[in-house]
């Protein structure tokens, strides 16, 4: 047998492995796994407290949202963490999970660059302080976008 017919062959039979453990993996759609249902628990969870504590101290976060610059914070606070808290309670339960994922997407689109404006900050403390804040917005947008589309798949 040549080297090539060796080759092709080995390439063959580990493509068919492959091909073969991921079918295995795939059995079982990846928003049923318990790993998936933690992480979607915590998240969710986490942005629910959040918003919960946003409410309880309402006229805190509209104050500091006036110091922002922020839009009628006393009608959009009030509104943006009902809708964080419906968000994040409908990913922690994967009830509606698509449309709770893109209104927490909505919440971070719409507040991170009003609340988290570090460009505008002119203490450097202060501006890595917003700096970390926008960063960390971020990385939850993105893993919103992840759930979207987690959510559509598993319908």
């Amino acid at each position: 047998m040549s080297l090539a017919s060796r080759l092709s062959n080995r390439r063959g039979s580990e493509s068919a492995d492959r091909s073969e453990s991921s079918a295995s993996s795939t059995d079982e759609p990846v928003s049923d796994t318990a790993l998936f249902r933690l992480g979607r628990v915590l998240f969710g969870g986490v942005l629910a407290f959040n918003a919960i504590d946003n409410l309880r101290n309402l006229e805190e976060r509209i104050g500091y949202a006036e110091f922002k610059g922020a839009p009628e914070p006393d009608r959009t606070v009030p509104a943006a963490s009902v809708g964080l808290l419906l968000g994040g309670l409908g990913v922690a339960l994967w009830k509606l999970p698509a449309a709770a994922a893109l209104g927490i997407a909505g919440f971070l689109a719409g507040t991170t660059p009003v609340m988290h404006d570090f460009w505008n900050q002119d203490d450097e403390e202060e501006k890595q302080q917003e700096q970390i804040q926008f960063l960390k917005n971020t990385a939850l947008f993105g893993a919103t976008l992840a759930f979207v589309r987690v959510a559509r798949r598993s319908r």
